[in-house]
């Protein structure tokens, strides 16, 4: 009860900078990705301003609002913040289950979405990078710009210290490991 307490008396300020501490984490060089950032495309996105980060609570906003005013604003990215509520608690959600529900929901859209939760089990590399996240997160990019990112990343070392099972899960195969 006191984590629940604790967040909904967190400022959407407070949370997006603890977000941001998390971004940092993401955008440095790290050994388990052969010495490229976790995510190497975040940094570029918010140093363009092309990224859209909001704060989602439940109780106040719907989601399809949340879409629909990143839809509408000339970013070309999101990352939705997700806070508990008192019928929703972000622990007990499955990622990948919701992650399908929101893709089904944006299917006639040129958008995907990507859910990142900090209470999944998850390593890429052997390192737990969701663990470090403060919050579950929903991040929305276009197919595109997905499908482009993955093929620029194939192309590099970034994916040779993976082992099987997370090559498996990340549905990502990448040139045979020498």
């Amino acid at each position: 009860m006191l984590y629940q307490l604790e967040l909904f008396n967190k400022s959407d300020e407070q949370m997006i900078l603890e977000t941001e501490q998390y971004f940092d984490y993401l955008e440095k060089p790290n050994d388990a990705f052969s010495g490229m950032p976790v995510c190497p495309f975040l940094k570029p996105e918010r140093m363009s301003d092309r990224l859209f980060v909001k704060v989602w609570r439940p109780t106040k906003v719907s989601l399809d609002s949340l879409f629909e005013e990143f839809f509408e604003s000339k970013y070309h990215s999101a990352l939705f913040i997700c806070t508990d509520s008192k019928n929703l608690r972000w622990k007990d959600v499955t990622r990948k289950k919701y992650q399908n529900t929101l893709q089904d929901f944006l299917q006639y859209t040129d958008y995907k979405a990507l859910c990142f939760s900090p209470y999944e089990e998850w390593s890429a590399g052997g390192e737990e990078t969701r663990k470090k996240s403060p919050y579950f997160l929903i991040n929305v990019a276009t197919r595109k710009e997905l499908n482009k990112a993955h093929k620029s990343l194939i192309k590099t070392k970034y994916f040779d210290k993976f082992n099987d099972k997370e090559i498996e899960k990340l549905k990502v195969y990448p040139k045979k490991k020498k």
